[in-house]
């Protein structure tokens, strides 16, 4: 009977974990505001974002100014993550003027920067919407 009750402790406790991993993600899509695209200090849509609606050909001079872990730091090689809120294609380069190694991010895509993870220097919007 304990050896039962044990189980069924553990596979709840599992099965709350699930929602919570879904609604971190989530949480993450609605603080980049309708419209933006937002690069995170953090891993995991994580701390300080800053929030962009066009091309930037190289993000020095630009800071991450909401609430949280890296506000105030430089974004130009910190961002370890983003959120796109665009409804067109958002490419992060790893150099400044849009070359070297890229993340690619569609309409509503949240995910850790793979290629240009803290060595992102640009962001470049498709006109396709």
């Amino acid at each position: 009977m304990k050896r039962t009750l044990k189980l069924a402790a553990a596979a709840l406790g599992a099965a709350l974990l699930v929602p919570t991993l879904a609604t971190s993600a989530q949480a993450a899509v609605r603080d980049c505001p309708d419209g933006n695209f937002c690069l995170f200090y953090n891993s995991n849509e994580q701390g300080s974002h800053l929030a962009v609606q066009k091309d930037i050909p190289d993000l020095a001079g630009y800071t991450f100014t909401s609430p949280g872990n890296g506000r105030g730091q430089h974004v130009k090689n910190n961002a370890a993550s983003a959120v796109s809120n665009v409804c067109t294609t958002v490419t992060v380069f790893y150099h400044s003027n849009y070359s070297g190694p890229v993340d690619v991010f569609n309409y509503r895509n949240a995910a850790n920067l793979v290629n240009t993870y803290n060595e992102n220097a640009s962001v470049m919007f498709a006109r396709d919407c």
